[in-house]
């Protein structure tokens, strides 16, 4: 078995920037307080879940031209990256490739993709831990074959990666009411506002934990729109268009090519990093991780 952790690399060192005061900068003035979370993060996870591998993924496009092209308000109301961020990936970037790490991403498009991708890949045996802050990712969640365990586990970020809450199917179905396989159908009735997906008006979570587990489908639900409560039915045939829609955004892509780029450790790169941009701390700590 080989246990592999995902990490969504672009929601956790979001985590971290706002986690940590961007008053913690550089010799140059330069803000590096993702940086050096995400640092702090990967060492702790490194240490408690001692995988096999860790593999960074990381958004190409966030905004991913598909989506957009088939629903123009994905993520259309997003803020833009406070200017201190930025940069930090690259840092980040160029810090990653003299630990050696592996960093993942699929070309236009974003981390979950590239993520949906990897755990597509796996097989029977293999151990593929996502660590994310993102519920979107919870469609991948899969138990092995004939109680062999799971195969694809989600660790949601709960107070940073310090408290972790662990989905297998069992915990999706136990959060949610839908089991991880209908996960996408529920998501998509229920609308998520971070993505400037508004979902079906009046459709919470309960009506939309209940359409999930009452139809086999979303073109069930629709079928079904005449059978349901008058206002109900109404909204749920209303939004026929907008649910066909989402079954193009919701779901994370799982069929895209993948940039695999593998890091050369080359310690006397990060000896010269470290201080010149302020993560000695958090470089000593992941090195002595890596190193034992």
């Amino acid at each position: 078995m080989t246990h592999r952790l995902l990490l969504d690399t672009s929601s956790l060192a979001y985590r971290a920037f706002f986690a940590l005061p961007a008053t913690i900068t550089d010799g140059d003035g330069r803000a590096v307080n993702a940086v050096r979370g995400y640092l702090d993060m990967v060492a702790h996870l490194t240490r408690t879940h001692a995988p096999d591998e860790v593999l960074h993924c990381l958004d190409h496009d966030w905004r991913p031209a598909p989506r957009v092209a088939a629903y123009a308000g994905y993520k259309s109301d997003r803020l833009p990256d406070p200017e201190e961020l930025p940069w930090q990936f690259e840092l980040l970037r160029e810090v990653l490739d003299a630990l050696g790490a592996i960093q993942v991403w699929a070309e236009g498009w974003e981390a979950d993709d590239a993520i949906g991708t990897l755990c597509a890949q796996a097989v029977a045996g293999d151990c593929l831990e996502i660590v994310t802050g993102d519920r979107d990712l919870l469609q991948l969640v899969r138990d092995g074959a004939d109680g062999d365990g799971p195969v694809v586990r989600v660790l949601f970020t709960v107070k940073g990666v310090k408290e972790l809450a662990r989905f297998d199917e069992r915990g999706v179905k136990q959060k949610y009411g839908v089991p991880a396989a209908r996960y996408v159908d529920f998501a998509i009735l229920r609308g998520d506002p971070s993505d400037g997906l508004p979902g079906v008006n009046g459709v919470g979570e309960k009506t939309a934990r209940d359409l999930v587990t009452e139809h086999e489908s979303l073109d069930a639900i629709v079928a079904a729109a005449g059978t349901l409560t008058k206002r109900l039915g109404e909204r749920v045939a209303a939004a026929a268009d907008y649910l066909e829609t989402m079954k193009s955004i919701v779901p994370v892509r799982r069929d895209l090519t993948l940039v695999v780029e593998r890091g050369e450790r080359d310690d006397a790169r990060l000896d010269e990093l470290a201080p010149r941009h302020a993560i000695e701390a958090p470089m000593r700590r992941l090195r002595e991780v890596l190193d034992a």
